[in-house]
């Protein structure tokens, strides 16, 4: 890894933070609740109060992570509506808000300075921020693009830091962060991220963050063994729910006493079993219904009222290693379902849903893994035109 050399972006958006620190300006951090979008955003808040302790005493710096079942994935108009009276402001959004034109447009307009740091690809049309990292975009020229949004955030860190006197010690506590996510979104552990991932386990061997420490304590994690790493930390860190917009595991990762930290540590790991039981009770039944009704079908595509959304994506992937075809899985609500998609890696459901645009609300994502929102009166027409583009995609 050459330090010289960063992500398109990078050194802009982190003289940015660099400005804005300086002065103490208002931030706001607008994250994706899943482990990813989540330690992006303690990563980004912690940076902030490295360069200023203003920031560590909560003032001028608010995070806000969205509920996917109620606000959809990225940006919504309702949370630029919540933060009105902030502008003038800098908004952060971190691991989402590249698909997010329109909301990005009004933001501006709104008196918000944006900063986007996002990993997926861009879609047909790409939100245009003041600030913009995403190895996907057109233009890049970084040679690793593979990165999930919180390597991408630790560059931003990496590069600010340097300009700074802190000690390099003050790295590791993002660093272990900076792995986990890596690891739980699935990241392809080669160049860059291999050394993140090999820098931030290290770190966590040492870690004095009291949210990991009662995790590896509670769960007995040996942090030699990937299995332990992704069962018993990964997994209580991605079943945390949310309470008024802040995810659960971002108030773990947060929390400065031991004790608090394991009585927060105990109750993500209870919902985890819970969360568990559910995914297999509710995989044994898709199952039992494939073998019936679907097994020679194209693709997978179910639909159900009281499924939990963030057990869909861990059910979809299961499913689509077993049967080796599309599974688009629906949570349905009173108006609109929110859908959770996997693929086999030969597929692209990122292209399969701009294909069915004129159905959906909402969509984006990553070609293996992505997802969407529609109103529910087009359900059957969106399956259709899902059915008609991987009948053409795999000749049938």
């Amino acid at each position: 890894m050459k330090n010289s050399e960063y992500p398109k972006g990078t050194q802009e958006v982190a003289q940015r933070v660099l400005r804005a620190a300086e002065k103490g300006e208002k931030v706001i951090i607008f994250g994706d609740a899943d482990l990813d979008g989540i330690a992006s955003v303690v990563v980004l808040q912690e940076l902030f109060e490295l360069l200023n302790p203003l920031y560590s005493q909560n003032k001028n710096i608010k995070v806000y992570f969205p509920n996917r079942e109620e606000e959809g994935h990225g940006i919504s108009a309702q949370v630029l509506h919540l933060f009105a009276k902030e502008a003038p402001v800098l908004f952060f959004a971190v691991d989402c808000g590249i698909a997010n034109v329109k909301e990005i447009k009004k933001a501006k307009k709104m008196g918000f300075e944006t900063v986007i740091i996002d990993h997926h690809p861009p879609l047909e049309k790409v939100a245009k921020p003041d600030f913009l990292i995403d190895p996907k975009q057109q233009g890049e020229t970084y040679p690793f693009t593979d990165f999930a949004a919180v390597g991408l955030v630790y560059k931003v860190a990496e590069w600010a830091l340097s300009k700074t006197n802190h000690p390099e010690y003050a790295k590791e506590k993002l660093l272990e962060l900076t792995a986990l996510a890596t690891l739980s979104d699935l990241m392809p552990l080669k160049d860059d991220n291999r050394e993140l991932v090999d820098r931030g386990i290290n770190a966590l061997l040492t870690t004095q963050r009291p949210g990991l420490l009662a995790l590896i304590e509670l769960g007995e994690v040996d942090l030699q063994t990937d299995v332990d790493i992704f069962q018993k930390i990964i997994a209580p860190l991605n079943s945390a729910k949310l309470k008024d917009n802040i995810a659960e595991s971002y108030l773990l990762l947060r929390e400065t006493s031991l004790k608090e930290a394991k009585a927060l540590a105990q109750r993500l790991i209870k919902q985890n079993r819970e969360k568990k039981a559910i995914i297999q009770q509710t995989l044994e039944e898709l199952i039992q219904k494939i073998e019936k009704e679907k097994k020679e079908s194209l693709m997978i595509f179910e639909i159900s009222d009281y499924w939990p959304v963030p057990a869909l994506g861990v059910i979809a992937s299961k499913l689509v290693q077993l049967y080796k075809k599309p599974i688009f899985l629906f949570k349905k609500g009173e108006q609109e379902s929110v859908c959770s998609a996997r693929l086999p890696y030969d597929l692209d459901g990122v292209d399969a849903l701009i294909k069915c645009k004129k159905f959906l609300e909402t969509y984006g994502g990553h070609a293996p893994a992505c997802g969407c929102r529609v109103k529910n009166i087009n359900l059957p027409k969106l399956e259709k035109c899902l059915e008609k583009y991987f009948s053409k995609r795999l000749g049938s």
